[in-house]
C-alpha cells in the first residue's frame, strides 16, 4: 500500500486534532456544537477500523486471525458494553460543555430510546428526529425479527 499525503489547504481556521479517550478529553474542551456517534452494539468498532487505526499510528503491528486484526484490548469502549454505557453516557453528557449535542443513534441499540431521552433532557431542552431504514444484515444466516431499523437524532440544547 502506498499512501500519498493530500494537498494542504490554507486557510484562516484553527483545527486541534484529539487521540484519546471521549470521556476524558470531555472535560477539557468546549463549543458550540458536539456530534456523538458512538458504538450501538457489543461489537468493538476499533476490529471493523483496525486499518485505519494501523494507517493513523503509521506502525507496523503485530496482527492475528483470518484478516490481520490488531490487538485491541486497551482501545475497549465502554459504550459497547450493556453494564457501563448507561452510566458512561450519562458522565459525557454531564460534562459536556457544549451549548448544543446531537446524538446519532439507533433502536437496536444497547441504551434504550427512553434511556437516551431521560439522561439527555436533565440537561436542558430535548427533541430528536427519526427516520427509518431499511435493515443492514451482514449475516443471512442470523435470525432477524424485522427488515427495518430506526435511526434517531437526539438533539439538546444545553443550559448552563
Amino acid at each position: 500500500m502506498v499512501l500519498e499525503p493530500l494537498p494542504v489547504m490554507h486557510g484562516q481556521v484553527e483545527c486541534e486534532v484529539y487521540n484519546c479517550d471521549v470521556t476524558d478529553l470531555i472535560k477539557y474542551v468546549s463549543g458550540d456544537i458536539l456530534y456523538l456517534d458512538p458504538p450501538y452494539n457489543a461489537r468493538q468498532y476499533c476490529t471493523n477500523n483496525h486499518l485505519l487505526e494501523t494507517i493513523a499510528r503509521y506502525d507496523n503491528p503485530v496482527v492475528y486471525g483470518k484478516t490481520g486484526l490488531r490487538r485491541y484490548a486497551e482501545q475497549k469502549s465502554a459504550f459497547c458494553i450493556k453494564s457501563k454505557v448507561e452510566e458512561i453516557f450519562s458522565e459525557l453528557i454531564k460534562n459536556a460543555n457544549f451549548k448544543y449535542i446531537f446524538l446519532s443513534y439507533n433502536n437496536e441499540g444497547l441504551m434504550s430510546f427512553e434511556t437516551i431521552e431521560k439522561i439527555m433532557k436533565k440537561y436542558g431542552r430535548y427533541t430528536v428526529e427519526s427516520k427509518e431504514y431499511k435493515r443492514f444484515k451482514s449475516d443471512s444466516a442470523r435470525a432477524v425479527k424485522t427488515d427495518k431499523t430506526v435511526e434517531y437524532l437526539h438533539c439538546l440544547v444545553k443550559h448552563n
